[in-house]
């Protein structure tokens, strides 16, 4: 049985049930004690051209998402994304962490769609973006 993913803020109080924490931000937030996460992936962060833009209503949700998406076809990304992938396979809840106060439109929606790719096993790497939007 595989494991969860949620997704939260780090400002947000840790709970029992959040397993591995995961922070996916290209910068450390402000105000974190280190041991605040298990695991830092600067790698699945957004990319960091857009973050400013994006979250300023400069660049529109579908930009940011397909760059987002062709971020984490880098070869450091798609190794965070088998790591994380194999402790949710294992059966461990992971809990994706980020600084950015809206969840709905975030980058670790992203990041979780590329997780659930790789547990469904499809060949070992990520569809093109269009299988899933």
């Amino acid at each position: 049985m595989h494991g969860q993913i949620r997704l939260k803020r780090i400002y947000d109080p840790a709970e029992d049930d959040d397993g591995l924490r995961v922070l996916c931000t290209a910068f450390w937030p402000r105000g974190v004690k280190k041991s605040a996460v298990d695991r830092w992936y600067r790698e699945l962060g957004a990319p960091r051209e857009l973050i400013r833009p994006y979250l300023d209503g400069k660049v529109p949700w579908t930009e940011f998402r397909d760059a987002m998406w062709a971020a984490l076809h880098s070869p450091e990304a798609q190794k965070a994304l088998a790591e994380i992938a194999a402790e949710i396979r294992n059966g461990r809840t992971v809990t994706l962490l980020t600084s950015v106060r809206d969840l709905s439109q975030t980058h670790l929606r992203i990041v979780a769609d590329a997780l659930q790719e790789r547990l469904q096993d499809r060949g070992g790497s990520l569809a093109p973006r269009s299988s899933l939007w």
